[in-house]
């Protein structure tokens, strides 16, 4: 339950140095990269989970089935009101071994992966650097499909480019990911405008911050025509309060983290039942002046700097 902290080291040679073991100076440094996730983070994070009590919960940044399923035995199932019986991982095409995933109260009757999708095989041109015979994702687009009580459901989940190297800079990957999402569910469904679909996970990108629009996204092809709604805007939530991701860098507040309905879905749930948790969230993150978990401390310990974001659906 170890991931390397690429951004939070002070090693010199460090591409080097990852491989030389006789450099015992090096090597703690390395072990303590590794151990970014203490047991307090482990404990906060299944708390914060554990609160919002979801039959389906779709994750980001997780290293393995390994991990996942020792995460859910050791820490969350004992906080939950009960555990999740399926695990699902697929491994992804990040570097750093970060993957989508999900843990599921309810039955998946069909898991698909994309991660070995190219440009080429879903007819769209590389941005500049790439090759046709590349991913098209940076993790996966990892789809679930549900039978629930007879209705159809399927679930597109996703971990977009990050807006690191700058959100304009990067803007264009993300787009090309968000296209190829649309790509899949446009080949997916006769009439994609009324199945039952959604898709949902950090896609590092905001359609508006603090109720103000923002026509600066990568996500154009999914809302820029009435392809999907974003469940978020459509709730009840107030201008300030539709956020989901705390940026200290600038202090910023917003939502990266999506649930996107297709118009079927849109028009069954036209005020979304939405809970956005933040007891996990670090002090730091100012503006939330609720409860937060015993623990919490400025910076770290913490759930996340991201918030769990639950969606009520109808179907």
């Amino acid at each position: 339950m170890m991931r390397f902290a690429f951004g939070e080291t002070n090693i010199p040679q460090l591409k080097q140095k990852l491989t030389l073991v006789s450099d015992s100076q090096a090597a703690d440094l390395v072990d303590e990269a590794f151990d970014v996730l203490s047991e307090d983070d482990r404990t906060l994070t299944a708390q914060t989970l554990a609160v919002s009590k979801a039959d389906v919960c779709l994750l980001q940044e997780v290293e393995n089935l390994v991990t996942l399923t020792a995460f859910h035995n050791r820490y969350l199932r004992r906080w939950s009101r009960s555990g999740y019986e399926h695990r699902i991982l697929r491994e992804g095409n990040d570097g750093r071994g970060i993957d989508v995933a999900a843990l599921s109260r309810l039955h998946p009757v069909r898991i698909t992966s994309h991660a070995h999708l190219t440009f080429e095989g879903i007819g769209l041109t590389p941005p500049a650097g790439q090759s046709r015979h590349d991913p098209v994702f940076r993790r996966d687009c990892l789809r679930l499909d549900y039978e629930i009580e007879a209705a159809p459901l399927s679930i597109f989940v996703c971990h977009f480019k990050s807006m690191h190297g700058g959100r304009y800079e990067t803007r264009t990957i993300r787009q090309t990911e968000a296209l190829a999402v649309r790509r899949l569910i446009e080949r997916s469904f006769d009439d994609p405008a009324t199945a039952n679909w959604l898709v949902c996970g950090d896609l590092n990108d905001f359609l508006e911050q603090d109720g103000r629009a923002d026509s600066g996204h990568g996500l154009g092809p999914f809302v820029d025509d009435g392809f999907a709604r974003d469940a978020l805007m459509m709730s009840g939530l107030g201008d300030m309060d539709r956020w989901t991701h705390h940026y200290s860098g600038d202090n910023t507040y917003s939502a990266l983290d999506h649930f996107l309905l297709s118009p079927a879905l849109a028009e069954k749930n036209v005020r979304p039942d939405m809970t956005i948790t933040r007891c996990g969230l670090p002090w730091k993150a100012e503006r939330y002046e609720g409860f937060r978990l015993p623990g919490i401390a400025w910076s770290n310990p913490k759930a996340s700097d991201h918030c769990p974001l639950s969606l009520e659906l109808s179907l």
